[in-house]
């Protein structure tokens, strides 16, 4: 069985998302203008963790998830 995602990738949550602004993100991902890891999924940027964001992002809170770094783990899933 395969696994859904939790978070909609949609344009509001772009929006609502934090992870321009988080400590991790890095020029590799400013410039692929990457943001919303809890839905579309970590990054292909090699990454240093710098501290984390998701625990005070709205998206977080819209969807009740729990975890952090989606940038470096993926996806949050079902």
């Amino acid at each position: 069985m395969v696994e859904e995602k939790i978070v909609d990738d949609t344009e509001e949550n772009a929006e609502l998302c934090l992870c321009p602004g988080c400590p991790t993100h890095n020029g590799c991902m400013k410039d692929n203008n990457e943001r919303i890891f809890c839905s579309r999924g970590k990054t292909d940027c090699d990454i240093e963790k710098r501290g984390c964001l998701c625990g005070t992002c709205p998206v977080e809170r819209n969807y009740g998830l729990t975890n952090f770094y989606y940038c470096a783990e993926g996806a949050a899933k079902k």
